[in-house]
């Protein structure tokens, strides 16, 4: 079983607050700057808590309708990946992906694009557990550090964390940890800003 770094009651409640932030001003800045919620492509076969209202015609998409975060009722846990690899996730990242119901949301850290990939509903869920699996297996397999990604790039790196130092990195599927980008996933969602840049 894996060991990582233990995060006391109050660290794990400042990560609920930073998430909690985090959310809130990703719907005032929309809010400010288009006047209603964000917009998805609505997909009736794909439901989501998020949803808000009807599908309508956007210039985005045909098939659009409104969206915003939702706060779970209860924080569901991520046992069934602990389960299959035999280890305990960094509390960071089962708050990641558990706290909120979300769209992914794309964000800009450092000059660069990224796309934080939350989870919209359970069938969601599911499939980021067997693809957190596939890519932790890999990691372990090629005796690398084991990290969960949160994020996709216009490139073809991904944001993780890793499990036992809950660091923030950046890397490439299948190929070790190539920098550093923060000490924690509370510091990198504080750093984060709305958006996209035009490259």
């Amino acid at each position: 079983m894996t060991t990582i770094t233990t995060s006391s009651p109050a660290e794990t409640n400042h990560f609920d607050n930073c998430l909690d932030n985090f959310f809130k001003r990703f719907i005032n800045t929309v809010h400010a700057e288009t006047s209603h919620f964000p917009i998805s492509q609505h997909e009736p076969e794909w439901p989501s808590l998020c949803q808000q209202g009807e599908a309508f015609l956007s210039e985005e998409m045909i098939d659009s309708i409104y969206w915003q975060p939702v706060l779970r009722e209860e924080n569901s846990d991520l046992s069934g990946l602990e389960n299959a690899l035999d280890i305990k996730l960094n509390p960071s990242i089962v708050l990641f992906f558990t706290r909120y119901w979300s769209d992914q949301i794309d964000t800009i850290f450092q000059q660069g694009n990224l796309t934080l990939l939350f989870v919209w509903n359970e069938a969601d869920m599911k499939r980021l557990i067997e693809n957190q699996i596939g890519h932790a297996f890999t990691k372990l397999r090629n005796k690398q550090t084991l990290t969960f990604f949160i994020a996709c790039t216009d490139s073809d790196y991904i944001i993780s964390v890793e499990n036992d130092s809950g660091q923030v990195v950046l890397e490439r599927p299948g190929y070790p940890v190539e920098k550093v980008l923060s000490p924690s996933l509370n510091q990198f969602i504080n750093e984060l800003e709305y958006g996209q840049l035009s490259l």
